[in-house]
């Protein structure tokens, strides 16, 4: 083949740098070879051309490149053809040339990788339009798009880079907040200054020692020993530090519900994918190829996320050789076999993958799982400990070194003149925090109460604490000094609102199911607060609360404490005595009961929203949607612990009947009834608390039936249906959907009626023939009364394979 007429003679380099998105565009060299051309981008994967007399054709698979942000508007280069209702480019390309390509269209679209929706551009290759073969002896390319795919004579555009949807979905299913600089840990706990030097240096030493033999340090010590504050100064310097050697941060809250497992190596991945660009790339390849990696299980996970890329292809390599991943609060994620599982997944690929630059800082209490866990590691070299001890010398120091300090401001700003505190009381309260930061730190807070503004009285309730609490319960409880202070900081509070305060206390803390339970605004209104009276009960506790000013409260605000010890305090019955409140759920749903039968309206027999009370509004919503948002809250609160609902009242009769009431007037059909939670969400299982299912039974509101007892003349056209659960190509058992066109599906959330799709009836047919003809583990109910109805059909015996339809039915 001559050089005059051959295809890609000579070298074309198609020069793709930065666009003005930041987006990473790979060089392609196109090598001069005249049997074969290869495209090369970095270490992806990519399609070879073979190419022959002019002719190209596709032999593997597609590859996405960035999407360019600015596309030349020359008329010099380029012009539109319309060809079988598709838009293509006729470029007329001269030797050196650089060519833009361009999308004029705005009707002809494709559809690229997670959905995005992209320009369909095709380059007319013929001999006639671009002279003497393509790109001959050409250079310097300037390509605008992506993944090229050749056919005769033709290129054509299939997708582009999917980086940017690839970080969005992937931050969706990571654990919000849990960054060492995330707002919502603003202001993070952290070493005071020139204290936990002696810790805070052996951590940095073994992370910047090459010839480390250890691949993970321990910090481990008991509640309120100043475990986060270390490690949040080690991320902060080590973020600061050129160049930084911190990957990932992750600062576990159980009383946050920041703690689920399943999320931690998604929430990995998107910080090292953040902070390092060959991470990025190798993200973007694997989850634009499986999205569904972020929704596999932890193992899983740990080998898409940490081993692939950093051990087996090791993405790193001559780009950093060591990256650091700390973890704070290991005891607090949720169960303890995830506890073992993390620190097993990381001590099996140390001696695996020994080359590796990860390494591991970890934080935790010496809960007995996770020392059971560590032991194997402790057995090798693998692990580099670190205790944290509570009556150490240099523990003592540093506290005596804090709250001089501390002492010292508290005395400059109200003006004491006397020597003060003595240096009897100022030994007492060193002696008693031993080491115990956070006691220092509760207990300078106390006396620096504003709402009291008599440092020297507060400081005369510390020390009365301290001398009531006897040696011998010291040896039973290591934290009574601390309990005591919290009992002393309870007592203030005024006894007409102190049982408000133990309630509000109790749904602040509590572990429910949801963490919309724990809303301050929800809670006051269950509760039947006004915002007076909810603001009172809190009013002595700022040096144990974060508490926002009444104007400032928002839907979703929460009341936290400054330590996590307050709240174990608050939840434990041996510790907190009369504070504690045995059973919130059933004062949570006690109030759900009283909302959902405020909205109630027994003269036309239907549930509104509009009909419920509020006493004060939060800043960021209206009226209506506050009347919304509680009525939603409180039927979940029913259906999630019905049995506690069913018992909240004194009467339990009469509640029942109340309940029997509301549930008989609810349109079950109508999912703005339900407030975008159908009736189908009620059966997803059935655990200890949720029996709404019986109890509907027993009121005669639902009753099981066959699926050839359905008849479709009953179905409601004028209300939408709904279909939810895994994906039948997941697991042949599960839910059968035989979704082709979304367009034309009439299951799912969009709320349109049945009506709108002309094949509804079909479709509804043959649906129920395939769940009849498998022979899965249906269960079958009609739900409500008369025409507002539903039949539920459900599996939720295995609940990882949960499905279920839901049909609007008229019964009348």
């Amino acid at each position: 083949m001559s050089e005059s007429k051959g295809l890609f003679r000579g070298k074309a380099f198609f020069n793709c740098s930065n666009n003005a998105h930041g987006n990473d565009v790979p060089r392609i060299v196109i090598d001069d070879s005249p049997l074969a051309r290869n495209i090369r981008m970095g270490n992806t994967s990519v399609q070879d051309i073979h190419m022959d007399a002019g002719r190209a054709t596709k032999t593997s698979s597609e590859h996405a490149l960035p999407l360019p942000s600015a596309m030349n508007n020359s008329s010099e280069y380029s012009s539109l053809a319309t060809t079988d209702n598709v838009t293509t480019q006729n470029a007329q390309i001269d030797k050196g040339n650089a060519v833009h390509l361009r999308d004029d269209s705005a009707d002809r679209k494709m559809s690229g990788p997670a959905g995005k929706t992209i320009p369909d551009i095709k380059l007319d290759l013929s001999d006639r339009s671009l002279g003497q073969g393509l790109f001959t002896n050409a250079k310097d390319f300037q390509i605008s798009a992506s993944h090229l795919q050749m056919t005769d004579k033709s290129v054509r555009h299939i997708y582009t880079d999917n980086t940017a949807s690839v970080m969005k979905d992937l931050a969706k299913r990571s654990i919000p907040g849990v960054e060492h600089d995330s707002s919502e840990r603003d202001p993070p706990p952290q070493c005071h200054p020139r204290t936990r030097l002696d810790i805070c240096g052996q951590a940095q030493s073994w992370f910047h020692n090459p010839d480390r033999n250890e691949k993970i340090l321990w910090i481990h010590g008991p509640a309120g020993i100043g475990k986060s504050a270390i490690m949040q100064t080690l991320a902060q310097e080590e973020h600061k530090s050129l160049p930084s050697i911190l990957g990932a941060t992750i600062f576990f809250s159980k009383l946050r519900q920041r703690n689920n497992p399943k999320r931690l190596f998604n929430t990995i991945a998107y910080q090292l994918a953040t902070r390092h660009k060959p991470y990025r790339q190798y993200i973007t390849d694997i989850l634009t190829d499986d999205p569904k990696i972020i929704e596999k299980s932890m193992k899983e996970q740990f080998n898409w996320f940490i081993v692939r890329p950093l051990a087996e292809q090791n993405v790193f390599q001559g780009y950093c050789e060591t990256v650091l991943i700390l973890l704070d609060g290991l005891d607090e994620v949720e169960g303890a076999d995830a506890q073992r599982l993390l620190v097993s997944l990381i001590g099996n690929f140390i001696p695996e993958h020994p080359t590796s630059p990860l390494i591991w800082a970890i934080a935790s209490r010496p809960e007995p799982d996770i020392v059971n866990a560590f032991k194997p590691l402790s057995q090798t070299q693998a692990l580099y400990k670190i205790e944290v001890e509570i009556d150490s010398d240099q523990g003592r120091a540093d506290m005596e070194l804090f709250l001089r300090k501390r002492f010292d401001e508290i005395q400059e700003r109200y003006g004491i003149t006397s020597k003060w505190p003595s240096e009897v009381d100022f030994l007492k309260v060193a002696k008693a925090a031993s080491g115990h930061f956070i006691f220092g730190e509760a207990a300078t807070r106390f006396i620096d109460d504003e709402d009291y503004a008599n440092p020297v009285s507060q400081l005369e309730v510390v020390v009365a604490a301290i001398e009531s609490t006897t040696s011998t319960t010291l040896e039973l409880n290591p934290l009574a000094l601390l309990d005591s202070l919290y009992s002393q900081i309870l007592l203030a509070v005024h006894l007409r609102t102190r049982h408000i305060t133990a309630c509000l206390l109790a749904l602040s803390f509590t572990n429910f199911n949801r963490s919309l339970y724990n809303r301050l605004w929800v809670q006051s209104h269950w509760l039947n607060l006004s915002q007076a009276d909810a603001f009172s009960a809190l009013w002595k506790l700022h040096s144990v609360l974060r508490i926002p000013s009444p104007d400032k409260v928002e839907y979703d605000t929460k009341l936290e404490p400054f330590h996590k010890s307050f709240s174990d305090y608050i939840l434990s019955s041996t510790r907190s005595g009369q504070f504690h409140v045995t059973h919130p759920e059933k004062i949570a749903v006690a109030g759900a009961v009283r909302v959902l039968c405020e909205s109630r309206d027994p003269i036309d027999s239907t549930t509104k929203a509009s009909m419920i009370k509020f006493s004060w509004a939060c800043t960021d919503k209206n009226s209506t949607e506050l009347q919304t948002q509680l009525f939603e809250c409180s039927l979940l609160a029913v259906v999630d612990y019905t049995d506690a609902a069913m018992k909240c009242e004194d009467d339990v009769a009469r509640t029942s009947e109340r309940l029997a009431a509301f549930f008989r007037d609810v349109d079950y059909a109508d999912f703005s009834n339900l407030l975008n939670y159908t009736v189908g969400y009620w059966l997803k299982d059935t655990g200890p608390t949720r029996r709404i299912l019986p109890v509907l039974e027993g009121w005669g509101l639902a009753r099981p039936i066959t699926i050839s007892s359905i008849q479709l003349n009953h179905v409601r056209a004028d209300q939408a249906a709904d279909a939810d659960g895994w994906d039948y190509k997941d697991e042949p058992t599960a839910i059968p959907r035989f979704f082709k066109n979304p367009n034309e599906n009439p299951w799912g959330k969009q709320k349109t009626p049945l009506s709108q799709f002309p094949n509804w009836r079909q479709q509804l047919r043959e649906h129920l023939q395939a769940i009849k003809e498998l022979e899965l583990p249906a269960r079958v109910y009609l739900i409500g009364k008369g025409s507002k109805s539903v039949i539920g059909i459900y599996q939720n015996l295995d609940t990882k394979y949960w499905w279920c339809y839901i049909i609007p039915y008229d019964q009348s």
